[in-house]
């Protein structure tokens, strides 16, 4: 059984075949998008995520749980990739797409906007302001007390 490193090549966040394989030829891009929005590979009959790939071609432990620092989960470049706990992962997503507001941690209440995040398993409110950018700056400032680097508004 071949290395990964002896299966594929790493070329600025994209893994390319080093050997032929039935229908995939040597040097076309590993791979294929699934309807998640995430690049997959298939490795002795294993579907595998790309950018756990590329991370364990780089380093020696591979982690439970990777963030893609810029939330692109296409962007498989190893300065994007970071080791994450679970936890750590959710904080740094992005906005709901069934969100009312379009904005991450603030919803209408009345005339109003309320603003919440979740820490450590429970829901803080943070309160209710009159302008979204006020509730916004609000969730900015917790956000960036609690999740730190991962952190995103």
């Amino acid at each position: 059984m071949k290395s990964i490193t002896d299966l594929f090549e790493y070329v600025d966040g994209k893994l390319f075949w080093r050997v032929t394989r039935g229908r995939v030829r040597a040097g076309s891009e590993a791979g294929v998008i699934a309807k998640n929005g995430r690049r997959y590979v298939q490795v002795y009959g294993k579907k595998n995520l790309t950018h756990r790939i590329i991370w364990a071609m780089h380093n020696e432990e591979l982690p439970k749980f990777l963030d893609h620092i810029d939330g692109d989960p296409l962007n498989n470049r190893i300065e994007n990739l970071r080791p994450a706990t679970k936890s750590q992962n959710a904080m740094n997503r992005k906005v709901r797409s069934d969100s009312n507001t379009g904005v991450k941690g603030i919803c209408i209440k009345g005339k109003r906007f309320g603003s919440s995040i979740f820490v450590n398993g429970s829901s803080c409110y943070l309160g209710t302001f009159d302008t979204p950018s006020l509730a916004q700056t609000a969730y900015a400032t917790a956000s960036k007390e609690h999740f730190k680097e991962f952190s995103r508004v």
